[in-house]
């Protein structure tokens, strides 16, 4: 069986045209990098925070960008996440000590802006060992849960130590 007919293609003959044309690509390309002020490289080689945050209602990413602007400084990127509450935050920090100080600023302002309707709820992935404690125990106690001190202390360092994707509800 034979699928090509003909094998004989003169490549050399038509060396000339593609060098043109691959020169003429790489031209483009430099200059494209020139005008665009070079390759715009992401959090991984800049630095930065990238936060994932899962929204009950979620607002436009210029809401959410404008928001942000007000206490943090530098470029801010929000990208939503497609047929879901969730969008992914990024900023440039230089300064790897400021990141965790500019995380705090971003789940504040977040939740200051986006997050009236849960005052005084107890989030887990922000709240301490003593704030979990004395979050829990008045509502297990209420369920019925006969915990002592010890067990309660025991449940709350389960619930720190689990391996949860970081997610910030706002």
């Amino acid at each position: 069986m034979e699928i090509f007919k003909q094998t004989n293609f003169d490549f050399l003959g038509k060396k000339w045209p593609f060098i043109a044309v691959s020169l003429l690509l790489t031209v483009v390309g430099i200059v494209s990098l020139l005008v665009k002020g070079g390759p715009k490289y992401g959090i991984d080689f800049n630095g930065g925070a990238l936060m994932d945050v899962n929204f009950k209602q979620r607002p436009s990413a210029e809401d959410i960008r404008a928001a942000l602007r007000k206490k943090i400084t530098g470029e801010i990127e929000v990208q939503e996440v497609a047929n879901s509450q969730e969008v992914l935050i990024s900023t440039s920090v230089r300064d790897p000590k400021g990141l965790e100080a500019v995380r705090n600023d971003m789940l504040a302002t977040l939740n200051t802006a986006f997050n009236q309707g849960s005052a005084g709820k107890l989030d887990i992935n922000t709240a301490t060992q003593s704030e979990l404690l004395e979050g829990l125990r008045d509502p297990l106690a209420k369920a019925g849960a006969g915990l002592n001190d010890e067990q309660l202390q025991a449940l709350v360092s389960r619930v720190l130590t689990y391996p949860i994707r970081r997610r910030v509800p706002a």
